[in-house]
């Protein structure tokens, strides 16, 4: 009978905990201070690769950030790329030098990254908070959400089921695994995984470039 007299209580609670874990999964877009919160983030360097079926990791890109619109990007192939401002450089290291492409960014960096932010958050569905996890010795907050993010008019989009981790003590982003990944240019969901991690304690400085 006491079964019967909780479950009940315990369906109606589950709704209640399911929606604020989606409203704080949205605050992480949209508050000042959240996770994904441009004007709040700490210079630090992130490398996103994709970790292959068979296990084998792929680096993408390795970029160092020290404002969203003062960023080094370095690719596998050897290239660099700075975005200074609203303009893009090439480069042969992290310190340069320098030639414009001649490139300019058409958005301001801190409103575009805030609208993806709006988009993000109008998306998200199927929010889990699991708390406190340890991942390789250490110990983080896991989120999992599936998300899709538009650009202004829709034309490009991206689509994941996203496995976030969160260090408690920053309360920034420390993983991102993108499962499931599917782009607008390349709409068939992935088979392997996009993985982004985030280092906050590389040290160094980007320069303006010169001329």
């Amino acid at each position: 009978m006491r079964i019967f007299l909780l479950s009940p209580v315990l369906l109606a609670a589950t709704p209640l905990l399911a929606d604020a874990c989606l409203d704080e999964v949205k605050a992480m877009y949209l508050e000042d201070g959240g996770v994904f919160d441009p004007a709040f983030d700490i210079q630090h360097q992130e490398v996103t690769f994709n970790r292959m079926p068979d296990g084998t990791e792929q680096i993408v890109v390795t970029a160092r950030w020290q404002a969203p619109d003062q960023v080094i990007s370095a690719f596998p192939d050897g290239r660099f790329m700075l975005l200074w401002g609203q303009d893009f450089y090439d480069g042969s290291s992290w310190d340069g030098p320098w030639t414009d492409t001649g490139s300019d960014n058409p958005y301001d960096a801190m409103e575009f990254a805030r609208d993806m932010n709006a988009s993000s958050a109008a998306s998200i569905t199927e929010a889990r908070c699991d708390g406190e996890v340890e991942v390789e010795g250490r110990t983080l907050l896991r989120y999992a959400y599936r998300v899709r993010t538009e650009t202004a008019g829709g034309q490009s989009w991206w689509e994941s089921d996203q496995v976030l981790y969160i260090d408690p003590e920053t309360g920034r982003m420390a993983i991102n695994e993108e499962h499931n990944l599917m782009e607008s240019w390349a709409p068939e969901p992935k088979d392997y995984v996009r993985v982004t991690t985030a280092d906050y304690g590389t040290d160094f400085a980007i320069a303006a470039p010169e001329g």
